[in-house]
């Protein structure tokens, strides 16, 4: 899935939710209480005029919404745990199944006739949808939270661990790369101007430890590692995550290559690495040749494993 498409299903979701969550709590509080107040006699006619307008006004963003959560259970995108899309999709089962068992038998009786303990039973019941809905809404502003939290922003007075030489706007496919000194996690100090005619340098940027396509990346770049070591390359890997988080990443799946942390955005700033809906850190690698010249720039949120086969073919594998 594109980023554009990515971002375009994200944000459809999340204000479909929100509308949602927020016309449910208008129903449970004003719209359902209110039913009583109606006279015998027309609250008949009330209830089906109800049904027919309120199917207006749910439908499109109900629908919106079951689409772009199914979407995003598919593809788990990078920047949250696959149990939220999983918790999500449940808690629409969870509302679907209360409005088909619960609030529309309730419905269909009102409209016959108004009926006391039917509709203190509809008042009731609908609670669960309500609920449902307000977890759901904090899901997602949670999913929302954690975009903002990996977004690489730059964090004040920590610059110690990176200097360039240079900002570039924009970086092509043979140009110079950019000249620039980092620390790994390990301590070790990485300059690009340490490989030059040496060996070539694969820098593969990605939102965060420990996510789903992130840790699939890095795995592949691990499992293929002596393959550009053969092409005489290095492999290093960057992201925002702390030196901390780095150790431990790189431990649990046993990387082979060292890892950068870009907390205050500065390589990701000077290489030009785009973001996913404005704020998700891009996944892309760049392949640099041994006399310094960019030879390929990847760039692909979701698919992890096409990054270790273009930077292959770049290094002519």
């Amino acid at each position: 899935m594109s980023d554009i498409v990515t971002q375009a299903v994200f944000l459809s979701h999340l204000a479909a939710t929100l509308y949602m969550t927020g016309l449910i709590w208008l129903i449970q509080r004003v719209s359902y209480p209110l039913m009583a107040a109606v006279g015998v006699a027309e609250s008949g006619e009330y209830e089906r005029l109800h049904c027919l307008r309120i199917s207006w006004v749910v439908g499109l963003p109900m629908l919106v919404e079951g689409i772009t959560a199914l979407i995003l259970l598919w593809f788990c995108p990078p920047w949250f745990p696959m149990w939220g899309f999983w918790l999500g999709a449940a808690l629409l089962f969870g509302i679907a199944a209360s409005t088909h068992f619960l609030q529309v038998p309730c419905h269909n009786k009102l409209a016959v006739g108004f009926d006391q303990a039917v509709h203190r039973r509809l008042v009731k019941t609908n609670w669960i949808r309500t609920i449902l809905w307000t977890l759901r809404a904090c899901l997602v502003l949670g999913m929302l939270l954690n975009i903002l939290s990996i977004s690489g922003f730059p964090r004040s007075g920590n610059f110690s661990n990176l200097t360039a030489d240079s900002t570039m706007a924009n970086l092509k496919i043979g140009d110079r790369a950019p000249d620039f000194t980092a620390k790994t996690s390990a301590g070790d100090t990485v300059r690009l101007a340490d490989y030059i005619g040496k060996k070539g340098l694969v820098l593969f940027f990605y939102p965060k430890d420990g996510t789903a396509v992130c840790t699939k990346e890095a795995c592949a770049f691990r499992d293929s590692y002596m393959q550009f070591v053969d092409a005489g390359a290095e492999v290093i890997g960057i992201s925002s995550d702390s030196d901390e988080s780095h150790v431990g990443f790189a431990k649990q799946n046993r990387l082979t290559f060292p890892l950068i942390s870009d907390s205050d955005g500065a390589l990701r700033k000077l290489f030009a690495v785009p973001k996913t809906l404005g704020i998700i850190p891009g996944r892309v690698t760049y392949v640099i040749d041994k006399d310094g010249i960019v030879r390929q720039i990847y760039s692909a949120m979701m698919a992890s494993d096409e990054h270790v086969k273009q930077a292959l073919a770049a290094l002519g594998q």
